[in-house]
């Protein structure tokens, strides 16, 4: 568990202080108050501060034996979810320019709900519809967000 932590850790500091450099290229102020690069420096710095106290913590602690044969990855029926979500998403990444963003999500929805071990036709179905024609009435709707329409035109 110790190196999992560890890993993940590591590598969310990395991302942090990839967005901290990459939000120096950007003007923190602008005329009207905070630039483009304000809020991004701001949360990759306090990201990249609680990573550094999470890997602080984390090599505070005493290694436990156990942790030797413990696995980074998934495995069992949490590697199969995982996979499951993984593949979803590479396929909603796929065909949403063709369907749509309210076809593609109500698909993808489903799917999640029957991946995690949702077998409730009701669940499902509220799930899917609340999030993907739900989500796409308030923002484009609401907050005057574009989603895509899609060629099918859903």
């Amino acid at each position: 568990m110790r190196q999992g932590r560890l890993i993940a850790t590591g590598a969310m500091l990395a991302f942090c202080l990839f967005a901290l450099w990459q939000s120096l290229l950007l003007s923190l102020t602008d005329r009207l108050g905070p630039g483009p690069g304000f809020f991004p420096f701001w949360l990759a710095l306090i990201g990249a501060a609680l990573a550094v106290g999470l890997l602080i913590t984390t090599f505070r602690e005493p290694a436990d034996p156990a942790d030797a044969e413990t696995r980074i990855m998934p495995h069992g029926a949490g590697g199969k979810r995982w996979l499951a979500i993984v593949a979803l998403l590479a396929a909603l990444t796929m065909v949403m320019e063709f369907t749509g963003f309210r076809i593609a999500m109500l698909v993808f929805n489903a799917a999640l709900v029957i991946a995690m071990g949702e077998r409730r036709w009701w669940i499902i179905a509220v799930f899917a519809v609340l999030g993907s024609y739900g989500v796409y009435y308030v923002f484009t709707t609401w907050l005057d967000v574009l989603l895509p329409v899609g060629q099918i035109g859903f």
